[in-house]
């Protein structure tokens, strides 16, 4: 394997723990999917967490709410690696949002930032757009 199929595959895994985490309800192992300080620009807003606990502990309160919207779980619509280095990927990104009977709730559109830190890749920035 090339090491740019191995640095895609890492990638795709790494995106593939950060939904699976979110899906499990589980705050703190959602939030080590990430690499810190991390960044999301979202409806125009800037929001950077410079830890792994401060993400998980505000983070608890937007999964109650997503649960509260009739949320049940999220899933990738597509993923393209658009822009890649040995230790960071640019990643554009569409995820759906589905309730219990798999209706979406919406999809949105993103660019992910993935690094590879002592060897794990993670999710270190997020730029998002409702579609």
């Amino acid at each position: 394997m090339s090491e740019s199929d191995e640095i895609r595959d890492d990638v795709h895994k790494a995106l593939d723990a950060f939904l699976d985490a979110l899906n499990s309800r589980s705050v703190p192992d959602w939030a080590r999917t990430l690499h810190y300080p991390h960044l999301r620009v979202s409806d125009g807003e800037v929001t950077v967490w410079e830890t792994e606990e401060e993400y998980a502990e505000r983070s608890e309160p937007e999964v109650a709410r997503l649960l509260a919207s009739g949320w049940d779980r999220s899933g990738w619509e597509s993923v393209e690696l658009i822009q890649r280095s040995a230790d960071q990927v640019h990643a554009q990104v569409r995820f759906a949002r589905y309730d219990r009977e798999g209706v979406s709730l919406g999809s949105f559109e993103s660019l992910y930032v993935l690094t590879r830190r002592e060897g794990r890749w993670g999710v270190l920035a997020r730029i998002a757009f409702a579609v």
